[in-house]
This record gives C-alpha cells, structure tokens and sequence, in this order.
C-alpha cells in the first residue's frame, strides 16, 4: 500500500500504486457526482453518499475475501490486485442517478450498466490505464461483468455472488449514511468464515448468526430504504422526468463512451431544470419539456406521488409473478384502474419491485444459493445445506412482493376505490393482507 484513504465504514483504506492511477482516471473521478442511492436524499437527508466512496469500500473488502481464502488456496499478488481492481470498477457504468437511468437505458438500448460498464473499460482513458499497469482490460471486464475467470471461480465469486465485496460494503454504507439501522451487520466476521470447497467461495457454519443478520438486513433494507414508499414516489417522477427530457438532452443518443462520461446527477438535473417548451417547434416536443420542467419543479419543491393502494402478495402465484414482471401486463392495469377512476392514464402507475430502478430486492437473494460447511473431526470441509441448519432462513423464502399503486394528491381517493376494484381480481392464494 502506498497511501491511505480515511473512510467512514472501514476506516483506513489502503490503496496500491496501481489502484491510485486507476482512481485517478476520469471515468472512476466521475462516479463522485453520481448518489449511490440516487434521489432518496429526499426522504433520508443523510443518504447522499457517491458510487465513488462504495466503489473503494466494495475494493477494500474484496481484497479482505482475497486474504481471507488465502487460507486454504493460493491467490498472486496479481490476481489479489485483479479482483480489488474489478470491484473497484464494477460500477463504473452506472448513469446519471443510477437505477432510475438504467430503466431508460435499458428501455431505450437494451443495455444495462454492466454492459456499458464493459464498454466504458474497452473505449475510454481506462483501457490505457489498465495496460500500462500491466493489465488487460479484458481480464477486468471478465472478472467484474462476467460469468467466470478460468478454473479459479472463486475469485469471480469475490466481485459476484450472492454475499460478495459489492453487497456486503452497500448494506453497513447505505444503513450508516440513512441512519437507518438494519444494516449494520457484522461483515468481518462473514468474510473471516469464508473459505474455498472445491471451486466455490462457502461459508463456515459457525458464522450462522452473521450469515442470517445478513440475510435480514438485506430485506429489512429493502422494506426501509431502497423500497420505501416514499422513496419510490420521488424515483417514479425522477424516471418520467428522464423519459421526456431523454430525446431533448441526449440521455440515451450519446455517440461515445466520452459522451456518456459526461452525464452525472448534477449534469442530467441542471439540463431538465433548464427546459425551455417555448424553444421547441414540434408540439410533441413542446409537450415532453414542459412535462420534464414540471417534473423538476415538482422534485425541486418535494411535491411527491401518493401511494393510492397497496397489497402484499405471494410471490409464487403465476398470475402475480406475470403481472410483476410483464411490463404490458403493469400498463393493462394502469389503464383499468384510470378509466374506473375517471383520471388520465397518465396519473397512474402501478409499481413493483423487479424494475430496474429499484436497486436491491430480495428475490435478488435466493438462501439455497449460498454455500455453507462444516468441519469434520477429521478437519475436512463438508457443504451442508444452509435451510437445515436455520429456521430464520426457511421463512426469508417465503417473503412476500408488494403491489402499489401512485397517483397524484387530489385523485387519491378515486384512485384508491378503481384500484382496490381492478386488483380484486388477484387470486386468494395471491393475498396476505389489504
């Protein structure tokens, strides 16, 4: 290490002299004007950390795994270095607020911030960067968007799996800078059972309790934060914002990586705030800026969507698995539940969490999918399966999906009794609460 770097979750960071020069490119330097939590700062006014400061944070704790496995397989110091060098990076193509662009990019190209995050790897400063250290930056690509690194999969699983560097630094950030408690869950003591069984990265049963804390605080985190109502209300504007402003600013028409490393929050915002319809020959045109710049005011002034309806349901219902995740099916109900109401459609949304701008959702996390062992009183590894061993995990499985419905102030009520019609059709096995 050559330097450190004074964080608020892990303290000292260290960082090589290849990890300084990486850091010190634009495309990394930029993630410092992206929210890590996008607009949530509206409801939690403490949440405004940066992409930049979990980008370190995700760095430092896989270099902690990578020297926590070291126990049982042998990892270079080129391929430690790799791994901090690809968690460092995997974010490296989110857009301007995050989650919220990437429904639009997704939308719009069909891409996702992986796959922009490997092109921006390719085509931008940092491909030189990387080489002149002495790294390729396809090697980068694969190990923080990727399946696999050759035979060594643990070392993928370090950047990508279901308790990996990126997960357990978002949890204790995202929970310290909220306020919110839930998250502040032991994460050395996870990374210090971890170990290597055959070719995957496991967890020690002795570390149970750690593992379920996590486990928990990954839901409770969901429920509190990343799909708090009022959270959602302020992401579901910020999304149509960009939807009508994106042909206007060029949100998704960028010609080049450089083009793209251009946007951030602050750029994205100013330009949406700055609309002027009067500009705009083309009546539509007119229309989307003047929806974009009302948008803004309304953000600007915390003028928030409503949560008209809401229902807990059965995620395992086939009916409500298709409604959640067929975006014909969500537009359908939008129209039903307007036309009873008497309102324009567009002063509905039905919203769920498997959209892309919702960040992290449980179904994210399946528990059958994280290796566990114990040891044997000949001292060798044996992978159990975790759901014997923790009733706590038994009953995660069967959380439930939430189902809402927004609108604006004044057409509450009405939205409230079309919505309450429409969804009453959902299955009683679908149902838990009203």
């Amino acid at each position: 290490m050559i330097k450190y770097i004074r964080d608020p979750i892990h303290g000292y960071i260290g960082i090589t002299d290849v990890e300084r020069r990486i850091i010190d490119t634009w495309p990394v330097q930029r993630l410092r004007g992206i929210k890590q939590l996008s607009i949530a700062s509206l409801v939690y006014p403490g949440g405004e950390h940066t992409r930049f400061s979990h980008s370190l944070g995700a760095m430092h704790v896989a270099g902690q795994i990578a020297d926590s496995l070291k126990k049982s397989v042998e990892i270079s110091e080129d391929e430690w270095q790799l791994v901090r060098l690809a968690s460092l990076l995997h974010d490296i193509g989110h857009g301007p607020f995050s989650h919220s662009y990437e429904e639009l990019i997704v939308q719009k190209l069909g891409i996702n911030h992986e796959q922009m995050g490997a092109r921006i790897v390719k085509e931008s400063e940092l491909a030189d960067a990387l080489k002149e250290s002495g790294y390729r930056p396809d090697e980068i690509i694969e190990l923080a968007f990727g399946k696999r690194t050759g035979g060594k999969t643990y070392l993928h699983q370090i950047t990508a799996s279901q308790v990996d560097a990126d997960k357990l630094d978002f949890l204790v950030r995202d929970s310290y800078y909220t306020g919110v408690e839930y998250g502040r869950i032991d994460i050395n003591r996870l990374i210090q059972a971890m170990d290597v069984c055959g070719e995957d990265i496991a967890i020690d049963l002795k570390a149970l309790y750690a593992l379920e804390a996590f486990m928990i605080a990954r839901y409770e985190m969901f429920l509190a934060v990343y799909y708090h109502h009022a959270v959602r209300a302020a992401e579901i504007l910020l999304h149509k914002a960009m939807d009508h402003a994106d042909e206007l600013i060029g949100l998704t028409s960028f010609a080049s990586v450089e083009d793209f490393l251009k946007m951030d929050d602050g750029y994205v915002a100013t330009k949406m705030r700055e609309l002027d319809p009067t500009t705009c020959k083309e009546p539509e045109k007119r229309r989307r800026a003047e929806k974009a710049k009302e948008i803004m005011r309304k953000l600007d002034n915390r003028e928030l969507l409503k949560v008209a309806y809401q229902r807990d349901v059965h995620i395992k219902d086939a009916y409500v698995a298709r409604l959640l995740g067929d975006k014909n099916v969500r537009h359908q109900k939008e129209e039903e539940i307007a036309k009873l109401a008497g309102v324009d459609s567009d002063e509905v949304v039905v919203d769920v969490p498997t959209l892309d701008s919702i960040p992290y959702y449980p179904r994210e996390i399946d528990p059958m999918e994280i290796p566990v062992f114990t040891t044997n009183s000949g001292g060798k590894k044996e992978l159990v399966q975790l759901s014997r061993y923790s009733r706590l995990i038994n009953v995660l499985k069967g959380y439930v999906d939430i189902i809402r419905v927004y609108t604006s102030p004044e057409n509450r009520t009405k939205v409230e009794r079309a919505a309450s019609e429409v969804f009453k059709t959902l299955p009683f096995s679908a149902q838990i609460n009203m």
